[in-house]
């Protein structure tokens, strides 16, 4: 966990150019109608997702684990978030009608035990007749086939690192790489990138274009990468249900949107 926060505290001055992926401002509005105040986001980030739900008129706390998300929270949006581990948060028993886990939580921890430690405490936190949102970052089918073909995805897991080292590419550095990886010719490999910029979705093409404009501002891109996760978890659909099967864990509704999965528990 001290890892990932690492992670997140260096992402932090470049996280405004980044920040409204996966479980975005699009996903919040498909599911705003079922929340209940007062509400709290784990994972909030720089507290996107909070100021939206407070412009809505509902009482919204925000949690994250990473110190400085918090303090850009505060320098951004003047938001007094609460910095806490998610697998145990200074909140009283049944404080709160609706718990979402943005994107980032439960998602990118591989740990069932540490999953389960984190849901318990939603548990505990939520009112008994209350709502627990859980979401998951989603990767269109077209993405998920080509970071097969190249090797960065295989047994629902992502080389988180390495996917982070290829948008320091250039076109023809990155043509390179690809032939490489998928061990095809160059033609090959220019058909596979073609594949994966006209038919991947188009906030996957803009995420694709921030992360090349975020990484050239970096003045040590290294820093980063070395404190990213090696690998995290991608879990599709099914594999969202194996996770809950696999904890006991009831879900009433699972819905795929155009960037993230949300489980309602």
């Amino acid at each position: 966990m001290k890892q990932a926060s690492d992670f997140w505290d260096a992402l932090a001055p470049y996280h405004a150019a980044l920040e409204n992926n996966y479980f975005d401002l699009r996903s919040l509005r498909r599911i705003i109608h079922e929340l209940r105040e007062p509400i709290l986001v784990v994972g909030a980030g720089q507290g996107l997702i909070v100021a939206e739900v407070q412009k809505r008129g509902l009482q919204c706390d925000g949690v994250d684990f990473s110190p400085e998300m918090i303090r850009y929270a505060r320098m951004r949006r003047g938001l007094s978030l609460i910095q806490a581990d998610a697998r145990a948060m200074p909140l009283k028993s049944g404080s709160y009608q609706t718990i979402i886990y943005a994107t980032g939580v439960v998602d990118f921890t591989s740990d069932d035990s540490d999953i389960k430690r984190i849901l318990d405490e939603a548990r505990r936190i939520v009112n008994p007749d209350g709502k627990i949102f859980v979401a998951f970052y989603r990767l269109s089918p077209t993405l998920e086939d080509v970071l097969a073909k190249l090797g960065l995805l295989h047994n629902h897991i992502l080389l988180h690192r390495e996917t982070l080292r290829i948008h320091r590419l250039n076109l023809w550095q990155m043509l390179q790489w690809m032939k490489k990886q998928a061990g095809v010719g160059l033609f090959r490999a220019a058909l596979l990138l073609f594949r994966m910029s006209a038919f991947s979705t188009t906030q996957e093409k803009m995420i694709g274009i921030r992360m090349k404009r975020t990484f050239r501002k970096l003045t040590d891109l290294n820093l980063l990468i070395d404190k990213s996760p090696e690998k995290q978890p991608y879990r599709n659909e099914a594999e969202i249900r194996n996770l809950f099967g696999r904890l006991g864990v009831s879900t009433k509704r699972m819905t795929n949107l155009r960037s993230c999965t949300v489980v309602l528990l």
